[in-house]
């Protein structure tokens, strides 16, 4: 999948806004599959990582195709698909898709709801945050100037945002309550960011130009 590349510096927002989980034992989970990158999850961490990388709990990504990714954890190679784990306390998730295909700028659009309004948004696992302009906050109903005042680092320099919750964020069938956001002062973002605060709860699979996402239950 391509990442919006002037959306990289949004991962400054994600240390205040950061998400957790805990595990009784050390699981690796691949989440998403792409050609050359993997999004893994280890101990309730999710990052995505390209061939070559490590994940911060210490899976060194080794290939990854859209059918499978091979990582190197704790000394030994393994070899897993999309929801397959190595290690403890893992369950497979199930759901109902929703299936989107990647448009000539090589993202994966979609019209969303945001507390039950419609909003145009594009799917950005590099963004650790949905984010979202203030023009469409506005648009939306949302009062996001009672939210925790942020500095945000963009590619045109650096603005001021606020940290909001949003009460609900809907894509097709998949409906996600209470998703930390942030909303940035002016028109940038032009469309809304479905970043990983969304992403965390649903399964990535991308097979050529379609985007399957699996909510997890």
């Amino acid at each position: 999948m391509t990442t919006r590349t002037l959306l990289a510096s949004l991962f400054m927002v994600c240390a205040a806004m950061a998400w957790s989980a805990a595990w009784a034992g050390e699981s690796i989970v691949v989440r998403g599959l792409f050609q050359g990158a993997a999004l893994l999850e280890i101990n309730g961490l999710r990052k995505l990582v390209r061939e070559g990388q490590t994940h911060p709990g210490g899976a060194r990504l080794l290939s990854a195709t859209a059918r499978e990714a091979v990582v190197e954890w704790q000394g030994e190679r393994h070899t897993l698909t999309l929801n397959r784990s190595v290690g403890a306390n893992y369950r497979d998730q199930t759901g109902e898709p929703v299936v989107l295909h990647r448009n000539r700028n090589n993202e994966y659009r979609s019209s969303i709801y945001i507390n039950n309004r419609s909003v145009d948004a594009v799917v950005d696992t590099g963004a650790n945050v949905v984010a979202l302009s203030s023009l469409d906050a506005k648009r939306l109903g949302i009062e996001y100037r009672q939210g925790q005042p942020t500095r945000v680092a963009t590619a045109s320099g650096t603005g001021s945002g606020y940290r909001i919750t949003l009460d609900t964020v809907r894509l097709g069938t998949i409906t996600h309550r209470h998703v930390p956001a942030v909303v940035i002062d002016g028109d940038f973002p032009h469309l809304v960011l479905l970043g990983m605060t969304f992403l965390e709860h649903v399964d990535l699979e991308e097979r050529g130009s379609v985007l399957t996402l699996t909510p997890q239950f």
